[in-house]
């Protein structure tokens, strides 16, 4: 099976192509770039190389949440746009997930946490299920004074919201090796194999980022 695998929920946007969980190539946008500029041509030079046309890949996964409004919509709407084209499957995975999935082998749990402005980070809490990795917590906006003063010893905890955070951490909680912290394609494109081997479906007409916020526009309309 042929896979595509989309994530652009943060500043810096990678994309993969897979053979069933096989990472075959990834490719990591240049952050300098606007990425609704960047992923098409890339993403066209990417399939002329690996000899693949549009019509050969039979799922195309996203990771659709949280993260930036802008880099969400243009990873969902790119996902949808292709998999009409293919007549491909899509799902949707969530960006704290792939961050967890990201682990070295020893960690059995951990919180992820991404940045999500004004002082405030996205966190979910996730256990390792075998190959897979199992929400134990929604996710959920905190603030991040409130989130590091919740943390425990023998708490573990990654993501890019560290980058600000790392030397505030509490003695005694692991923080998961930096080369881990963003959510790249290729362990959304593994993922969402995982999940489709195991039933799951997805629906491009009803695929949608998820935000978990208003937007500051939205916001300010309703002030």
């Amino acid at each position: 099976m042929k896979l595509l695998a989309l994530e652009t929920s943060l500043r810096q946007s990678s994309f993969a192509l897979l053979e069933g969980d096989q990472l075959l190539r990834q490719v990591e946008l240049d952050p300098t770039l606007r990425t609704a500029a960047a992923i098409t041509p890339a993403l066209e030079e990417a399939f002329q190389r690996a000899d693949w046309k549009p019509a050969d890949v039979a799922l195309i996964a996203v990771s659709h949440g949280p993260g930036s409004f802008t880099g969400l919509r243009i990873g969902v709407a790119t996902a949808k746009a292709l998999a009409y084209v293919a007549q491909a499957e899509v799902l949707g995975i969530d960006t704290l997930r792939v961050i967890a999935a990201q682990s070295p082998a020893e960690i059995e749990s951990v919180q992820t946490v991404i940045d999500a402005q004004r002082q405030e980070v996205f966190v979910a809490k996730y256990q390792r299920d075998g190959a897979d990795w199992v929400a134990a917590t929604t996710p959920e906006i905190v603030e991040m004074d409130a989130w590091i003063a919740s943390l425990q010893p023998g708490d573990c905890v990654s993501g890019t919201a560290l980058a600000k955070l790392s030397e505030e951490i509490p003695a005694g909680v692991t923080v998961v090796p930096q080369s881990c912290w963003r959510p790249m394609a290729a362990t959304v494109g593994q993922l969402a194999y995982a999940d489709y081997m195991a039933g799951a479906r997805g629906d491009h007409w009803n695929l949608a980022p998820q935000y978990f916020r208003k937007s500051a526009a939205e916001e300010k309309l309703e002030s």
